[in-house]
């Protein structure tokens, strides 16, 4: 049942909203040392672990996939030579030859399997290998992926860094791009290059403000996670100069209202429609399109003390120590205030805030879920398995999953696909309160 997360796939091969862009370093940079500041720290460099942007960032210096997209869109060959469908549920693939680890041993065909085998038993993002039934080895170089089903999007799912290939040694997770870690700390990672002196410099600095600042006064290179009122701000502050810097994309933020499991539909509902400062559409239209509406139901206002049967008309609303999220939060307890209910709102520091968010230890949280215009659908099954995970949705969502498949003109897809993301909007796993891009902002001198 939780193939669901795949109804999205074709459509999004098809048809696209924005550029699919992936910021990324190319071969051959042009300082020794390349700074780099990102909002949280990078948390792992094992792809069964990876569900954060913040470690995906880094994963195409320490590894390379089966395939790639190119900054086209285009599904192309990384690692993988030759490739083939046999038939409808058998891909070839020939290996190239003298990919070297870091342990300077050569890449073969079962360190893909294990590789890939590892994700589909054990990944956090698993579900989207269920469709892989076995992997065959031919020789050193040579394999076949078997499916269960005809699967046309396996190669956009390979070209993923969830489908990074690695080899484990003595507790150590290896891989064959061009860097290597050097130096983990806890909140900075040193990747050194294999072949030259070169070294990336990965480190968490949580405030905006003090990212740009770093970047102002040469102190980094590159800076993720500024959103469009963070650059017009300091535009005006004349700390950012567009002469001065490349400014690029490649995430689209919800932040978004998110609730404890425990608070039903009824609740969700309730709380939507009585909410003033909130987006139109549940998912991004920069990638998903205008189409899916999230539909008010303004008969919950007459009821709301029935539908949200609170204890002493209170709510608690966890959120990040931010300004931001501060004034997401008085916006919420402003607009619930008018039909007396009282907001309790509680910060926590960045540590705090993603334990006790991960521990599913709130009532009301504000959260900021991340989609990626390169993998779009990916993306989305992220945020449905892993974000705001609930069973019941997929149970629900069988029935269009069975039919989307069915279907083989691209037209009658559309048409399910639409019906599809307009029954996740009538379930509103969360409330969207503002879309917006995220960019990354980087010297000229850096050759992007």
């Amino acid at each position: 049942m939780k193939k669901i997360i795949f109804l999205i796939i074709f459509l999004i091969k098809n048809i696209s909203f924005g550029a699919l862009e992936d910021y990324t370093l190319q071969d051959k940079l042009q300082k020794e040392n390349i700074k780099i500041l990102q909002e949280l720290k990078v948390n792992t460099i094992d792809p069964i672990l990876l569900t954060d942007i913040y470690s995906k960032r880094i994963f195409k210096y320490l590894y390379n996939t089966l395939f790639k997209i190119d900054e086209h869109g285009n599904i192309i060959p990384d690692i993988a030579k030759e490739y083939k469908y046999l038939d409808k549920k058998n891909l070839y693939i020939k290996l190239k030859e003298n990919i070297i680890f870091q342990d300077k041993t050569f890449l073969s065909s079962t360190d893909v399997k294990n590789s890939l085998m590892r994700v589909k038993n054990k990944g956090a993002l698993k579900e989207f290998y269920k469709n892989i039934k076995n992997i065959k080895i031919l020789n050193n170089s040579e394999l076949i992926i078997e499916l269960t089903t005809e699967d046309k999007y396996l190669l956009n799912i390979l070209s993923h860094n969830m489908s990074s290939i690695i080899k484990e040694k003595n507790n150590d997770i290896l891989g064959t791009g061009d860097y290597f870690i050097e130096n983990f700390k806890k909140n900075t990672l040193i990747l050194k290059n294999k072949k030259t002196s070169n070294r990336i410099i990965i480190t968490k600095v949580f405030s905006k403000k003090d990212r740009i600042l770093d970047l102002y006064n040469n102190n980094a290179d590159i800076i993720y996670d500024i959103n469009s009122l963070d650059i017009e701000k300091y535009i005006k502050l004349g700390l950012i100069n567009k002469k001065d810097f490349n400014i690029t994309s490649d995430n689209i933020l919800t932040s978004a209202l998110i609730f404890n499991e425990n608070r039903d539909l009824n609740f969700r509902k309730a709380i939507n429609s009585l909410l003033n400062k909130k987006e139109k559409f549940l998912l991004p239209k920069e990638i998903y399109g205008t189409n899916f509406d999230i539909l008010e139901d303004k008969t919950h206002v007459k009821n709301i003390k029935k539908d949200l049967n609170l204890k002493n008309n209170s709510l608690n609303l966890m959120i990040l120590n931010t300004e931001e999220d501060k004034l997401y939060a008085k916006n919420i307890e402003k607009d619930l205030k008018k039909y007396g209910i009282n907001v309790k709102i509680i910060p926590y520091q960045v540590d705090a805030f993603y334990y006790n968010l991960k521990n599913r230890n709130f009532d009301m949280a504000i959260q900021h879920i991340v989609f990626n215009k390169k993998y779009p659908e990916i993306s989305l099954g992220k945020v449905i398995l892993y974000d705001i995970y609930d069973k019941n949705l997929y149970s629900d969502l069988n029935f269009y999953r069975k039919k989307f498949n069915n279907k083989n003109d691209l037209e009658n897809k559309k048409e399910i696909f639409i019906e599809t993301v307009n029954e996740i909007s009538k379930k509103l796993p969360y409330i969207p309160l503002k879309h917006q891009v995220l960019y990354i902002l980087s010297n000229k001198n850096i050759n992007i």
